[in-house]
Formats: C-alpha cells, sequence, structure tokens
C-alpha cells in the first residue's frame, strides 16, 4: 500500500462521518427514518475507512486528525444550518487542532522499516527473522 493511500481512506472517512452527522441533523423533520438509515450507512463506511487508515497510520495520530477534522467540519456544517458559532465554540476548535497536532508530533513515525512492514531491512533486502536487522 502506498504511503499516501492511508491518508487518503482517512481523508474518505472525515468526509463519510461530516456527511453522515449532517444528515442526521437535515433528516429530522422530514423524512427522519431514510435519513437514520443513510446515517448509518455512511458512519460505516467512516468506520471502515478508518479501520484501513490505521493499517499504517498510528492508531491515536488518526483517531485524533478523524476525530479533530470530523468535529471541526461538523461544527461549521452546523453554523451553516442556523447555529451559532460562538467565540468560545472558535476557541474549541483551536484547542482540538492544537491537540491534534501535539498528538501527531509527539507520535514516533522512525520506527525502523522492517518493523513498519516486514519486508524489507535498511538495505532493501528481505528482512530475515534468524538476523539482527540495525535502523
Amino acid at each position: 500500500m502506498s504511503n499516501n493511500i492511508p491518508w487518503l481512506f482517512l481523508s474518505c472517512s472525515i468526509v463519510l462521518e461530516v456527511a453522515g452527522t449532517v444528515i442526521m441533523k437535515a433528516s429530522q423533520a422530514a423524512w427522519p427514518v431514510p435519513g437514520m438509515a443513510a446515517m448509518y450507512l455512511l458512519l460505516g463506511l467512516s468506520y471502515w475507512c478508518l479501520a484501513r487508515a490505521v493499517t499504517r497510520v498510528p492508531v491515536g495520530v488518526a483517531y485524533a486528525v478523524w476525530e479533530g477534522a470530523g468535529l471541526a467540519l461538523i461544527t461549521l456544517a452546523g453554523s451553516l444550518m442556523g447555529e451559532r458559532l460562538t467565540p468560545s465554540r472558535m476557541a474549541a476548535l483551536a484547542a482540538i487542532f492544537c491537540g491534534v497536532l501535539m498528538v501527531h508530533h509527539g507520535t514516533r513515525h522512525d520506527a525502523p522499516r522492517h518493523a513498519r512492514d516486514g519486508v524489507t531491512d535498511p538495505s532493501g533486502r528481505p528482512a530475515q527473522a534468524d538476523r539482527k536487522v540495525t535502523p
């Protein structure tokens, strides 16, 4: 899997989560049952994409980005649907953004390649269980 594919899955997961939540809110008055069905479908697909993303993205980073971006986008969508975007909500969104950055930068990404994917050692040869591989 390419290095960008997990991030693509994470992005799709965020979009699906936001779409499902917005549909849930928008459908309550006119068509609640089909709206709830669409919401469950979109949230299920969102979790499927999130599960695909965490195969290569550290779970703490993936969840922080998924939840932080989703919450920010849902809050902004809510403001388009008549909910107030107060200064305290904007400050909370800024705090979430800072938290996501702190989780991302506090996560080790320098694990040896063979530990990440079990395919090669640093020289590019297939990793072997009976010899020590140095990073």
